[in-house]
């Protein structure tokens, strides 16, 4: 069900379903991460796209918490770099990171305040499924879509799968163009399917993507598990 609102764009998936993973990407290129390194800066660094980097390098149990000299796997093709773009590139990875970071703990804070109104758990934040909702938010922003199919990853099953991610429950949010997580959330929590969603008893994990570009300038995701 999708809902138009202005410039905005809200979407649900909702699933039940049990799969196992499967096997990594080959055919990589690879660096050494420095110290203070993330997988967004390394991407940025080195001119690849943030989603790629992740789906190459999904053996990291924390893809968010990677150390000095770690072996990190590249997309193959030329990564052209000079120090001086290299340092350019670096501090505004930083700059970005720090502000989708801080996005995705505004959207769980209120995620877990309406959840408190209705006396039920917290949800716990998954890096693993943070990371899967991140390509999700990213492959619509570079592919021109806002839907729960992706041509690239197929249905949101298909991703968790691909991702290696189990549940016996599942649901996805996304939204587009609101500009902060209080408008995305307003969004959501106004819409009876996202809402139901966000306020489901049985889930336990969340995910939560935010990236900035493409045709609708943010793009949103929530990924619900249990």
């Amino acid at each position: 069900m999708t809902h138009s609102m202005g410039m905005k764009k809200l979407i649900l998936f909702v699933a039940v379903m049990s799969f196992f993973a499967i096997g990594s990407p080959a055919h990589a290129q690879h660096c050494d991460a420095r110290k203070g390194d993330s997988m967004w800066r390394i991407a940025k660094r080195y001119k690849v796209p943030f989603a790629k980097i992740l789906i190459l390098n999904k053996h990291y149990p924390n893809q968010n918490l990677i150390h000095p000299e770690d072996d990190v796997q590249l997309p193959e093709g030329q990564h052209g770099q000079t120090s001086n773009q290299e340092n350019n590139e670096a501090g505004e990875a930083t700059a970005e990171e720090v502000k989708t970071t801080e996005q995705a703990k505004q959207v769980l804070k209120l995620v877990n305040q309406e959840r408190a109104k209705y006396g039920l758990k917290p949800l716990v934040i998954s890096s693993k499924l943070t990371n899967v909702a991140t390509i999700k938010a990213q492959d619509m922003a570079d592919k021109g879509y806002f839907d729960h199919t992706s041509p690239t990853y197929g249905s949101p099953f298909d991703m968790l799968r691909h991702f290696g991610v189990q549940y016996s429950a599942a649901g996805e949010n996304i939204a587009a163009g609101q500009k902060d997580a209080k408008e995305v959330m307003d969004s959501w929590m106004n819409s009876s399917g996202h809402r139901a969603n966000i306020l489901k008893a049985e889930y336990e994990q969340i995910g939560i993507g935010y990236v900035t570009g493409g045709k609708w300038g943010t793009y949103w995701v929530q990924l619900f598990i249990k």
